[in-house]
């Protein structure tokens, strides 16, 4: 007979195939319990033992390396977990189970995010219900319980209940939830927000502030094109109104907005280091344009901006921006300054180091030294001076941050690429955002109907052929000479004659009857002319002398032999005139029989003799 406890083992191997046996006892096995709660699990980290929170170290490029003792912690750090680390259940079954002999059921986890006392509870409960089952098999039913308390984490997900789990396992927690949560979407199946096409997750990406999904290829070909152009705007989440949403939503926390993604969320997309350090750069390029108290290296060849604790240079891959804006103009004590001291006029070049006074921009002459302040006018070169005209001829500052834009195409309604403002590229008034076309359209603006001047963009060397910007005539304004118009002379083009071919003169056109009446009415044919007598021509040669009759009596007999061969000729022409009127009368005769039978309706009457022969269906042409 069959042991039952290896029946009831080889019934929970079916069931759980994940099991492991012991090779050394058959009737002990081990098994995962993963804890996957239906909603995350506020965890909290409490200080260590010293009342210290370890900091990592800083870096070396860092104004702040010499500070390197660690922070006193006031408050506890919490994090709101979806995975925590699976429990590790070992069950034995004795010699006697289950008629005398309850199992043994051992539980742990790696790392202790669970307490001792609560892990004897749950074994305990194992007991508990092998007795209330009347000593009988209850391995499965212990195995299904574990599973229902690992979806409320054990009683920790409930509503008003914390996990408290040591400083030093909140590395091991978090590193084992994003492991476990990207295992997870990786199995699943998600339709991409910009081609739509459903695709598995090992190909997708989850956006970190908002949960979004993508797929990688459709992300890599926007930001990489985004970033290239430097379009930094569009770094975002690709979903329409997601990043306005998050920002308002900041903004109303009190918080700076903040909607671009980090350089680390590039990385893990991922995106080249390339690509993502020229984001990185870019992002703090824009930055420091946008902050008027940006101090720049004085050296021509350098340009670079003197280093400030409001933005830091990055390093690698770090995010530099911070959340809360700070006023350079305000110190610590909250109170404003209203002169620069001497020890702070110092200022060093991040790019080459360089060391000069604010002030002055001369090489750093100390703080006790007097100096006077950098004379703008009369200090720009040529060059510097046409880019400033070139600037102010073809470009519009915006109303918000002063940063001009030049129009290549389209219309003048602009965007401001560094604060997303509405303005009108040929005042430079802001435009509302809900309708801004409505400033094109007032018959009281100085740009109504001017929405498309300059089409094809502001300069010479912009848009599709270049354009200019059109002058604006004032009331204030002295009118402008008139340029005379250049007189265009005419160019006489020699007239191609061409020479007109003879041509005949067109007879009268005649109104014309039906065809009936035309057939009718067949004018007769014109007379034979009247034809002429041949006249022969005697040959040149002598006269044949030969007997006959004196010369008066054959000049009778010849005349009258010319005489009776034209009366002859003129007698045949003339039967054969009658033969030929004969034969058209006929034919008229009875082509007018045969259109009254028509006009009668009897042309069948007529009789096959007269059908087969050609002749009768002759018409004469007129």
């Amino acid at each position: 007979m069959e042991d039952e406890r290896q029946e009831e083992l080889d019934c929970i191997a079916a069931i759980f195939p994940e099991i492991l046996v012991d090779p050394e006892n058959p009737f002990s096995v081990s098994m995962e319990i993963p804890v996957h709660p239906t909603s995350p699990v506020k965890v909290l980290f409490p200080a260590s033992s010293d009342g210290l929170i370890p900091t990592p170290p800083l870096s070396v490029h860092s104004d702040q390396a010499d500070q390197l003792a660690p922070i006193p912690a006031n408050a506890v750090e919490s994090q709101n977990l979806s995975y925590l680390p699976s429990l590790q259940l070992r069950i034995t079954l004795p010699q006697d189970y289950p008629e005398k002999t309850a199992p043994i059921f051992e539980l742990s986890a790696s790392p202790a995010w669970i307490s001792r006392k609560a892990l004897d509870e749950l074994q305990g409960k194992g007991k508990e219900m092998w007795e209330e089952a009347g000593r009988s098999s209850v391995v499965y039913g212990y195995i299904d319980f574990l599973h229902q308390e690992a979806e409320n984490a054990f009683g920790f997900a409930t509503e008003g209940r914390n996990l408290e789990v040591p400083q030093d396992f909140k590395i091991s927690l978090l590193d084992y939830d994003i492991k476990a949560t990207q295992a997870a979407f990786e199995k699943e199946t998600f339709d991409c927000g910009v081609c739509l096409d459903p695709k598995k997750g090992t190909v997708c990406h989850r956006m970190i502030d908002c949960g979004h999904v993508f797929c990688i290829q459709c992300l890599q070909d926007f930001y990489n094109n985004a970033i290239t152009e430097g379009n930094l705007a569009a770094v975002q989440c690709l979903t329409p109104g997601c990043a306005k949403k998050r920002g308002e939503e900041q903004v109303a926390k009190g918080r700076k907005a903040k909607t671009q993604l980090s350089p680390s969320e590039l990385i893990q997309i991922p995106l080249e280091q390339e690509v993502v350090t020229r984001y990185v750069k870019l992002k703090h390029k824009a930055e420091l344009e946008s902050d008027k108290n940006t101090v720049y290296c004085p050296r021509k060849w350098c340009q670079g901006a003197a280093r400030s604790k409001k933005h830091r240079k990055p390093v690698g891959f770090e995010d530099t921006e911070s959340d809360d804006e700070v006023d350079d103009e305000v110190d610590d004590e909250g109170t404003s300054k209203g002169y620069i001291a001497g020890a702070d006029r110092l200022c060093i070049c991040e790019d080459c180091s360089f060391a000069f006074c604010s002030r002055c921009f001369q090489g750093w002459h100390g703080e006790l030294t007097t100096c006077m302040p950098r004379k703008d006018n009369g200090e720009l070169t040529e060059e510097d001076k046409a880019s400033l005209a070139y600037m102010n001829s073809h470009s519009t500052p915006c109303p918000t941050c002063s940063a001009r834009a030049q129009k290549t195409h389209g219309c003048n309604h602009m965007i401001c690429f560094k604060c997303h403002s509405h303005f009108c590229y040929l005042c430079s008034a802001w435009l509302p955002p809900a309708n801004p076309y409505n400033h094109y359209n007032n018959k009281s603006s100085s740009c109504y109907y001017r929405l498309w001047e300059m089409e094809e963009g502001d300069g010479d060397d912009v848009g599709q052929g270049g354009g200019g910007r059109p002058l604006e005539l004032h009331e204030d304004d002295e009118e402008e000479e008139e340029l005379p118009e250049p007189v265009i002379e005419p160019v006489q083009i020699p007239e191609i004659v061409e020479p007109e071919e003879p041509r005949e003169p067109l007879e009268p056109l005649q109104r014309e009857g039906p065809l009936v009446l035309r057939i009718n009415h067949v004018p007769a044919p014109p007379p034979p002319p009247a034809p002429e007598v041949p006249v022969r021509a005697q040959p040149n040669r002598a006269p044949r002398r030969a007997p006959g009759p004196p010369p008066n009596q054959r000049r009778v007999v010849r005349q009258r032999n010319v005489v009776a061969g034209a009366r002859r000729l003129g007698e045949a022409e003339e039967r054969e005139a009658m033969e030929e009127r004969r034969a058209e009368a006929a034919q008229q005769a009875w082509v007018q029989m045969f259109v009254q039978m028509a006009m009668n309706d009897e042309e069948d009457q007529l009789e096959s003799d007269d059908e087969e022969d050609p002749a009768a269906w002759e018409i004469p042409v007129r």
